[in-house]
């Protein structure tokens, strides 16, 4: 049995605080609830109030709240209250931060709050596009579809993420493995063999004196070297971090020869299947469109579909203002024009979606492809010029002696 700190309200009104003991966070709510309190919070003794104590806080992943989605959806459409539901599964979570979320959610539910007005509370938990699925869901009576749902959309937006992720990471892996090849080179195995040739009267060959030279360059001036770096990159994170700095990083990703069409791709395939999910769950063509705009992490994208929303508020289609923007692919807006014609344009949408996440697969897998050969060369390149700097000094000693 644990002891847990917790915080409540009773009947007429008055915050209740102490300290219990029980076999869960969930067993002392119910126990708390048959006595007449509304929770406030709970967490483990000695965590002063938090609803989660220090050492045990993990961030709430995209799976997480996929495997919530999919659990709370069983557990109401076989008939269990929400109440009842989210309690359950807060007290079989894996996520300690989802599970202490989940209490305050309870707690505010019973106190008269709705399912998606105690979501909004949690906003750094629960995205903007979760909570007005929720509320889509409360409003037309089909929260367990609305949650099924969800919770494919949470799955397949997760599965895009981790492409992204692994098409970023492997040039990143393969710069750092480059400079540290080269650092490696310059620092260690050249100073070996300058300390060979000044044992020889000979005059070395311009480019073992370049190689020399830059050796010793970068030796003595390693702490410089690393400052300034360290500098330029704070200097550049922060710059980042302003609107314009944003801007123009943002567009400069777009614009790249390789990486830019993969980030477009991506970003196309995320805002139509977003897109299409809110619409098809009740959301309204504006409020759907201001929803995909927030949750856009790139800066031009979310200008694009900024104009889109504008201009339908203004009585214009989608396909009209996507056709005036260079983010969309002209494939996209005849199909998003077909699908408005058609009256099935969150149908359309999947199908954009579905196509161009295919298109993030090859777009991986031939950006990997082309980086391996580029590995090889490189690699080879780099050894090429240190072997010819080391041999041609030993070809003209062999040479004086013979």
């Amino acid at each position: 049995m644990t002891e847990f700190a917790y915080k409540a309200k009773a009947q007429n009104g008055r915050t209740v605080e102490g300290v219990r003991g029980a076999e869960s966070e969930m067993g002392l709510v119910s126990l708390l609830r048959k006595e007449g309190l509304t929770v406030i919070s709970v967490a483990p003794a000695g965590s002063k109030g938090k609803s989660a104590s220090a050492g045990r806080r993990k961030k709430v992943k995209i799976k997480d709240l996929s495997i919530l989605c999919r659990q709370l959806s069983a557990m109401l459409d076989a008939g269990l209250p929400v109440l009842e539901s989210l309690e359950a599964i807060a007290d079989q979570i894996d996520n300690p931060t989802l599970s202490d979320v989940l209490v305050q959610v309870t707690g505010d539910i019973e106190a008269g709050s709705t399912f998606s007005q105690a979501l909004e509370k949690h906003e750094r938990i629960f995205s903007l596009l979760f909570i007005a699925m929720v509320r889509a869901g409360e409003e037309a009576g089909a929260l367990p579809t609305v949650l099924s749902r969800l919770g494919d959309y949470l799955e397949a937006r997760d599965a895009l993420a981790r492409k992204i992720r692994s098409a970023s990471t492997y040039p990143a892996f393969i710069a750092a493995f480059f400079v540290l090849a080269v650092a490696g080179i310059m620092l260690f195995l050249i100073p070996q063999f300058e300390g060979i040739f000044s044992d020889f009267d000979l005059e070395l060959p311009m480019l073992t004196q370049f190689l020399i030279w830059l050796s010793r360059f970068i030796g003595r001036n390693l702490i410089w070297e690393i400052g300034l770096l360290a500098g330029a990159a704070y200097a550049f994170y922060r710059w980042h971090k302003t609107p314009a700095g944003k801007r123009k990083v943002d567009n400069l990703i777009l614009r790249a020869p390789v990486f830019g069409k993969l980030v477009l791709k991506a970003s196309v395939a995320r805002f139509s299947r977003t897109l299409g999910t809110l619409m098809d769950n009740g959301v309204s063509v504006v409020a759907a469109l201001e929803i995909v705009s927030r949750t856009s992490s790139n800066t031009i994208v979310r200008e694009a579909i900024d104009s889109v929303g504008d201009g339908v508020v203004n009585g214009a289609t989608i396909s009209e203002k996507m056709s005036e923007s260079p983010v969309f692919p002209k494939m996209v807006v005849s199909m998003v024009a077909a699908g408005e014609g058609a009256g099935n344009l969150p149908e359309m949408l999947e199908k954009v979606s579905d196509f161009y996440t295919k298109e993030v697969d090859a777009a991986v897998s031939a950006l990997t492809s082309m980086i391996e050969p580029v590995l090889i060369v490189g690699l080879g390149a780099i050894v090429t010029v240190v072997v010819l700097a080391i041999y041609l000094p030993i070809f003209q000693m062999a040479t004086g002696i013979g």
